[in-house]
């Protein structure tokens, strides 16, 4: 109910705030008499904000009186959109939030109207939002080739320069070996176009029409919403040109909204002028302002030299739900298939799932359904409290099936859904027991016999197969089960037995679930030597190859006179024919009188884990246990993904220790050397089972495998190390790096390279929390190399000094701010001025700034800025300790009338400004023809093909996708048109405004153009 009203009330008013219910009128019913607003300034850029109060001419009845509440400047002030006065009382607060980034480069203050509505009343109050500083230049490139050679105008937020979407910043070219400046110029409310570049200088401009590149359906909704928004071309994509991709992105300082879908950008097919995607939101506890921007690129021409590029922006007001949650909780933003696709029925796969912002204190839960649940059973999944992340992956599992299932999952948090198919593939059959069979079939009580189970064939994994039989454990005993290995038919068992006084029939049963029971028969018979043997063991049984063990052989009964001689052998456990990797000796005599006696088994290296049975037999009973010998190389690893320029450890591991005799050489080679280099080997010392190497990598520009491989004793294994792109901090810079408390300084922190898809995280940190505050992280946009944050510092009574951290990719770079006491002998900006007061476009200033003291420790950084496109000057300008003033030089332009550039310095609150007049180069151009002088229109066509542009009076005749002129008479009206009654966007000599309309008219007073596009 909440959320479809609101939703009726944008529809019908735009962006102002309205009610979500109609309200009561009576001639006696309750009107507002005022609201105030407290605080009634805010600072910009603070994101502050007001409690305001509405106070009703009489006591509320019952059931309370609903207040409607709108903004004047809805992007930069927001509320809820009503208030109820409760019953018996007159007045009720609500709270008024502003925008930190609404117009941050502007350095104007505003002024918003908060109105109150109730019963055909309205009352209002003010809140003055202060400007706020504009942010510090940045670096433009530098000398490390032509590409990196940037001057001019340039719109930011599009490669390759950094800063705001939607801002046209001046640069200057580098100088020496150092970085050059991009300055502020202009924000640009339809956002900044960017155009090719004329040698290194480039001409972007402030688009002077629509649309903008990003529209959204509504800039204000109750948090928790889906938005839908669209990236918007400036004319349809055409058959001739590359598709145009459209990046959206949302810059939300809270992490709490998100675009979708993530894939990377959004292409547009041929002929198509917008392309949708979705703003998620999460549901917050209080009112936040997200930014919604969307720049163009064309994918093939280098990023250096776009040709289409265009950036815009619009604002999305986000308010808390009723009631309002303690912590932002996100909800479902989309749900992708991660994993393998199809699956085995039976086995796992990994949905990935993202969420709208940061689950902070974990959650939401999301549940799984499926058209089959007999497959994918119903499951859920509570996202993990994190920083950082904007999703998580879930674990989905799924049942064995006999048929291949197509499986539509659905993943929901009880909001939003969304849906894909999962293949399931059939199970293989179930293994079939064909039987079990004893060898030799008859024993003499007191020796053991083998017992073996057959598969009809083999399974891809382990089988396991029950085992019993109902003689006593007096007469024999055997395990309750025996496990057959994956691709293989067969298993042995061990059926140990005791001497009897009669023969015995000892059945053996083999079960496996779904088949038929299967049986042996062992015959048990009296008689024999009393000192067969009755144990057999190896100890280590399993062991490295190329290592020795200790057999030892136990007797039922104490050796007679002589002594008992044990047979000895060895065989493959599987039955494997060729040389086995094992020695012993013939025979082992147990001394008269003992019970046991041990021998030494050798081994030889093997390539693969192999099994060896050793046999030991006497007085016509066979023992035998398994052994397993393991290759001397098990693995090569490394710690996890290496940013690429950077070096990592890799380690070699044995599967034991390396032979007492001395050091294991093992060999290293890289599938890439030009990627990762390895040492040519390692050596594992005599007795360890590991060792490690250093790997040196290369910078790449995308995620790259790189095989390592490792060898030794005829084994090879490898693994892949991938590298990735390298981002980590290169450094933190502060601006201001020395204030006067309470107040704030920009930081800026650089990576060593454009930040990855998906943005980097920066983790921020400061040393005294208490003196200095700065956010959690920073995020740097993906293709970025920098992002802004601010540090807010607090009053101090003596100078302390503060360390800021940035840590991403494990490189941690830090800066120190410097916080001074406030006093009454601290300096004030007494003035600024420029000399000369007048110069020509193109000649240069000097301005000069003046404080009424000695700057402190550190210095005074002074903000600079100018109102005029005539004139620039750099962001700021530091006096230094100890001196009272300090100089800067204002650039200018070429101006084709004389121009009033105002210079604006700030410090401490205190702004002074001055005058500098830029006049012409030249004489201005003469007038136009007088009245009755024939001149020329030229009309240039574009768009839809088969149509023509025609004129009254005649004279124009121009088909689309051509230009033409005709000669007309100074004075005359002219009405320019499209045949079959075509809309077009006109601009030139006669412009509709970027409106589509059918005509156009104007009045020529000299030789004119005219573009047209026809939609």
């Amino acid at each position: 109910m909440f959320r479809s009203a609101l939703e009726r009330s944008w529809c019908a008013f735009g962006i102002a705030l309205v009610a979500l219910a109609l309200l009561p009128s009576s001639a006696s019913a309750q009107t507002p008499t005022s609201v105030t607003c407290s605080p009634s300034v805010i600072a910009g850029g603070s994101g502050g904000s007001a409690t305001c109060t509405v106070t009703l001419s009489a006591a509320a009845a019952a059931g309370g009186t609903g207040v409607t509440l709108t903004s004047s400047l809805i992007e930069l002030a927001a509320t809820l959109p009503s208030v109820t006065v409760p019953a018996g009382q007159s007045t009720a607060t609500f709270t008024v939030g502003t925008n930190a980034g609404y117009r941050a480069y502007s350095g104007i203050g505003f002024t918003v109207t908060i109105s109150a509505a109730a019963n055909g009343t309205t009352r209002s109050a003010t809140i003055s939002v202060t400007a706020q500083p504009r942010p510090a230049d940045f670096s433009s490139g530098s000398q490390a080739g032509a590409r990196f050679q940037w001057d001019g105008l340039m719109c930011g937020g599009i490669a390759p320069i950094n800063g705001q979407e939607g801002i046209l910043y001046r640069c200057s070219p580098a100088q020496g070996t150092g970085f050059g400046t991009c300055t502020f110029q202009q924000e640009c409310s339809l956002g900044c176009k960017r155009v090719p570049p004329t040698g290194t200088t480039f001409n972007d401009f402030c688009a002077a029409s629509g649309p903008n590149s990003v529209s959204i359906s509504r800039n204000v909704i109750v948090s928790g919403d889906r938005v839908p928004a669209t990236i918007v071309l400036e004319a349809p994509a055409g058959h001739a040109q590359d598709l145009e991709q459209g990046v959206p992105g949302v810059i939300d300082t809270n992490f709490d909204s998100s675009f979708f879908p993530h894939a990377g950008g959004i292409s547009f097919p041929i002929d198509a002028t917008s392309v949708p995607f979705d703003v998620g939101t999460s549901s917050v506890p209080k009112i936040e302002f997200s930014d919604v921007v969307g720049y163009w690129f064309n994918a093939s021409i280098p990023p250096f030299l776009i040709t289409n590029g265009r950036a815009g922006h619009a604002w999305l007001v986000m308010l808390p739900p009723d009631p309002p949650p303690a912590v932002a909780i996100p909800t479902l933003g989309d749900f992708q298939i991660t994993g393998s696709n199809p699956v085995t029925g039976g086995n796992t796969t990994i949905g990935g799932i993202d969420l709208s912002g940061l689950s902070r204190a974990g959650g939401p839960t999301i549940t799984l359904t499926s058209s089959h649940p007999a497959i994918v059973p119903t499951q859920t999944f509570t996202a993990p409290a994190s920083q950082n992340l904007l999703g998580f992956q879930a674990i989905i599992q799924t049942r064995t099936t006999t048929a291949d299932t197509d499986v539509t999952l659905t993943m929901s948090d009880g909001r939003y859904s969304f849906s894909h198919v999962l293949t399931v593939k059939a199970n293989p059959p179930p293994p079939v027991l064909s039987g079990v069979s004893v060898s030799p079939t008859s024993v003499v009580g007191g020796n053991s016999a083998t017992g073996t189970v057959t598969l009809s064939a083999p399974q891809t994994g382990a089988t396991v197969i029950a085992l019993s039989t109902p003689a006593p454990t007096t007469v024999a005993q055997m395990p309750a089960s025996v496990t057959v290995p994956a691709g293989a038919t067969s298993a042995s068992f061990t059926i140990t037995t005791s001497p009897v006084t009669s023969q015995f029939n000892m059945n053996i049963f083999a079960d496996l679930a779904g088949n038929p029971g299967q049986s042996a028969l062992l015959l048990i018979t009296p008689g024999g030597a009393t000192n067969t043997p009755s144990a057999l063991s190896v100890n280590p049984v399993d062991l490295v190859g190329g290592a020795s063990t200790t057999g030892t052989v136990t007797l039922t009964g104490a050796a007679p006179s002589g002594g008992v001689v044990v047979t000895l052998s060895k065989a493959f456990s599987n039955g494997g024919t060729g040389t086995v990797p094992a020695t012993v000796p013939a025979s082992v005599t147990v001394p008269a009188g003992q019970t046991s006696a041990s021998f030494a088994i050798g081994t030889s290296a093997v390539t693969a884990t192999t099994n060896v049975r050793i046999s030991a037999a006497s007085g016509g009973a066979t023992l035998a246990v398994d052994m397993t010998l393991f290759p001397l190389l098990a693995q090569v690893s490394f710690p996890g993904n290496v940013p690429g320029g950077s070096t990592t450890t890799g380690t070699v591991t044995l599967s034991g220790p390396a032979p007492g005799g001395g050091a294991t050489v093992v060999t290293l080679s890289s599938a890439n050397p030009s990627l990762a280099s390895v040492p040519a080997s390692v050596t594992v010392p005599a007795g360890q089972t590991s060792a490690t190497f250093t790997a040196t990598t290369a910078p790449v520009t995308q995620t790259t495998p790189v095989a390592v491989s490792a060898s030794a004793a005829g084994t090879t294994v490898s693994t892949n190390l991938f590298l990735i792109v390298s981002s980590a901090v290169s450094s933190v810079t502060l601006n201001p790096g020395s204030l006067i408390g309470p107040a704030s300084s920009t930081a800026t922190v650089t990576l060593a390279s454009a930040a990855p898809t998906g943005n980097a995280f920066v983790t921020l940190a400061t040393s005294n929390s208490l003196l200095a505050v700065v956010p959690n992280s920073v995020v740097v946009a993906a293709g970025q190399t920098s992002a802004t944050f601010t540090v807010n510092a607090a009053q101090v009574t003596a100078t302390a000094s503060v360390v800021i951290s940035a840590t991403y990719q494990n490189v941690t770079k830090s800066a120190t701010l410097t916080i001074n006491p406030s006093g009454t002998a601290g300096p004030t900006l007494s003035a600024v001025s420029v000399n000369p007061a007048a110069v020509v476009g193109g000649g240069s200033s000097t301005g000069t700034v003046t404080l009424s003291a000695a700057a402190p420790s550190g210095g005074a950084a002074i903000a600079l800025t100018d109102n005029s496109n005539a004139a620039s000057v750099p962001a700021s300008v530091t006096v230094p300790a100890g001196a009272t003033s300090a100089t800067f030089t204002v650039t200018t332009t070429s101006v084709a009338a004389a121009t009033m550039a105002t210079i604006s310095a700030v410090f401490g609150g205190v702004t002074q400004t001055a005058v500098l007049t830029v006049n012409p180069s030249a004489p201005p151009p003469p007038p136009p023809p007088p009245p009755g002088q024939t001149v020329t229109l030229t009309v240039s066509a574009t768009g839809r093909s088969g149509e023509r542009v025609t004129s009254s009076p005649a004279g124009i005749n121009v088909a689309v996708g051509s230009s033409g002129s005709g000669s007309f008479t100074t004075g005359t009206s002219i009405t320019l048109s499209v045949t079959n009654g075509r809309d077009a966007i006109w601009s030139g000599a006669c412009s509709s405004g970027g409106n589509k309309t059918k005509t156009c008219t104007f009045a020529i007073s000299g030789n004119a153009s005219v573009s047209v596009n026809v939609r």
